[in-house]
């Protein structure tokens, strides 16, 4: 039996078909710790029930991955009873492929937060159950430093904060971060 990160009512969930394609990526609208099922209201039109999912879910206490499937749909309510949560070691952790364009507003460094007078604009490569990794073609971060990062994806905001891990300087001169998601309250 998969244990539970956490509640995941109100939780990000980015949804792959079974080849890990990206599908879509809603907001959970309810879930049922006793039953291990999701619900979701939006992204899922033209899949048919049966559907075999894998599943991101960005909780309050951390990231999980799931295997689902679409059981039903009633009233614009998509049901999809979740399984088998995986949890592996950060470099095991199954990456996603976003390449999408993100802003960078702040950044703490030594507990000292500054706020960018000009946004730093980034490009998100990459999110796993752990973290992420994003491009940088002038900003240069120092490792433990935190980032608040700003995106839409699929017409979706979605903020994470991130600690820097590792830095790669890249053959085109650019800077890639790889991050550890964190979460504050």
């Amino acid at each position: 039996m998969a244990k539970l990160a956490g509640q995941f009512t109100d939780a990000l969930v980015v949804i792959y078909d079974g080849d890990n394609n990206y599908m879509t990526q809603t907001t959970v609208t309810g879930h049922d710790r006793g039953e291990m099922y999701i619900e979701v209201m939006e992204g899922l039109e033209n899949v048919r029930p049966g559907t075999h999912l894998n599943l991101l879910i960005i909780h309050e206490k951390g990231a999980s991955e799931f295997g689902g499937l679409l059981k039903s749909v009633r009233q614009g309510v998509y049901e999809i009873p979740i399984y088998g949560e995986r949890r592996r070691g950060v470099r095991g952790a199954s990456r996603y492929k976003l390449n999408t364009a993100a802003i960078i507003y702040e950044i703490t460094v030594n507990s000292q937060t500054y706020v960018l007078s000009d946004p730093a604009d980034v490009i998100v490569e990459d999110i796993s159950k752990t973290g992420m990794r994003f491009k940088s073609h002038g900003l240069r971060l120092i490792i433990d430093a935190a980032v608040h990062i700003e995106f839409y994806y699929h017409g979706n905001r979605i903020i994470l904060n991130v600690r820097v891990v590792r830095e790669c300087i890249n053959d085109d001169g650019t800077y890639s971060f790889g991050c550890k998601l964190i979460f504050k309250r």
